[in-house]
């Protein structure tokens, strides 16, 4: 895969690509390539991008709409946030602990220090992970 592509789990279990700081999800697949669309498309981006069905190179791009601006942490972000409902789903500490935790390790990186993402946006998700455990 290149290095600049990404393949990210969602939370309906399907994937998203990550290219250039930039989720798409996927939109359409033919028998030679897949069209991955921006995620910020009800927002007014047109943006696309295809690839080889194996994901692994970019055939052709669609530019972006100027206000879809690039993160180049949002895999950083989505990336963690996997992390956190895994853990939530898994152990038996409760969820704003295992927050702590985690959020402690990325302190200590200069690099990824702001980037982790706020206990109010992950902690519905957390709960919500470990709430099907038990269901």
């Amino acid at each position: 895969m290149a290095h600049n592509l990404h393949l990210v789990l969602n939370n309906r279990n399907n994937y998203n690509l990550v290219y250039e700081g930039r989720v798409h999800f996927l939109k359409h697949t033919n028998f030679e390539e897949k069209q991955w669309v921006c995620s910020r498309v009800r927002s007014g981006c047109r943006g696309t991008v295809y690839t080889n069905l194996e994901v692994s190179t970019v055939s052709r791009t669609e530019p972006h709409a100027e206000t879809c601006t690039a993160d180049d942490s949002v895999l950083y972000k989505i990336e963690k946030r996997n992390t956190l409902k895994r853990r939530a789903g898994e152990e038996t500490k409760p969820v704003p602990q295992i927050y702590r935790e985690e959020s402690s390790i990325a302190s200590t990186n200069v690099e990824t220090a702001g980037q982790f993402p706020p206990f109010k946006k992950v902690k519905s998700a957390m709960y919500r992970s470990r709430a099907k455990r038990f269901s």
